[in-house]
């Protein structure tokens, strides 16, 4: 059992270091405990049975650090087991990703059509543009699955050729048409590593929502004052270091990544 009281992180793998980075951020003085589940990723492709079990599996893990709140730092996680998580955690908050980022994209948006991009799993749920049009029934959306981005996202190459040519023809299909988005949200917690191609591609009209920025608005209250940050992962900490300053500013070696078994949680 920890001494501190943390912040638990949870994704897939290493994209949701991009919600802890912006969590850093706005509470600097909090302590966290971040896990990712690399030895069963990706979710994305993954049925809503089988995500809702590697999450519950997850918190139950993570309750044992005594956490504060938990952020489910994964879309495809926050869309099919937000509830679950809640039920498995209560009474401590449980922040998902998709809420925050439907009422930033309704709030930025200037012509009422948001486009989305996020994972196999959360473009089927449809969960983006119901939680969109309960805001304002008379949004527009427009999405897109992008696994291949998680795929890259994963493997380190945010830039490139490679990056570029995939996004581009994910994108085609919103923005090549008459009436494009002047809003994208990025659905998927790897996607950050792209702004960068994503600004260069679409130009400086399209507002770009990062799900982790906003979700890290909804804490409030934090009174940490210790600062720590420990970080978890199912397997391979060597690639899970080696990939993770794309996503997060302090560097990281394979000896700053606990290796940890889950399943051996009831």
């Amino acid at each position: 059992m920890e001494t501190f009281s943390p912040v638990a992180v949870f994704d897939s793998g290493i994209g949701g270091l991009s919600v802890l980075q912006a969590l850093r951020r706005r509470y600097p003085q909090e302590s966290y405990v971040y896990l990712g589940d690399t030895a069963r990723l990706p979710y994305g492709t993954k049925s809503p049975e089988t995500v809702q079990r590697y999450s519950r599996n997850l918190c139950r893990f993570l309750l044992n650090y005594n956490p504060k709140a938990i952020v489910i730092a994964c879309n495809t996680a926050s869309t099919h087991a937000l509830d679950a998580v809640r039920a498995l955690a209560a009474p401590l908050p449980v922040i998902g990703m998709i809420g925050p980022a439907a009422a930033a994209a309704v709030r930025e948006t200037r012509n009422g059509h948001v486009g989305v991009i996020a994972t196999p799993g959360t473009i089927r749920s449809g969960i983006y543009e119901k939680e969109l049009k309960k805001i304002d029934p008379r949004v527009r959306v427009s999405s897109q699955a992008c696994q291949m981005l998680v795929a890259l996202a994963e493997e380190g190459w945010s830039s490139g050729p490679i990056a570029a040519a995939t996004i581009r023809q994910y994108l085609d299909p919103i923005f090549d048409t008459a009436e494009v988005p002047d809003t994208l949200i990025l659905g998927c917690t790897h996607f950050p590593v792209f702004e960068a191609l994503f600004r260069e591609i679409l130009g400086p009209s399209v507002t770009l929502i990062n799900s982790g920025e906003v979700a890290a608005l909804q804490l409030s209250g934090m009174t940490g004052t210790k600062g720590q940050v420990k970080i978890l992962a199912t397997d391979d900490p060597e690639r899970f270091a080696a990939n993770a300053s794309k996503f997060f500013d302090q560097g990281l070696v394979a000896t700053d990544i606990g290796l940890v078994d889950v399943t051996a949680v009831s």
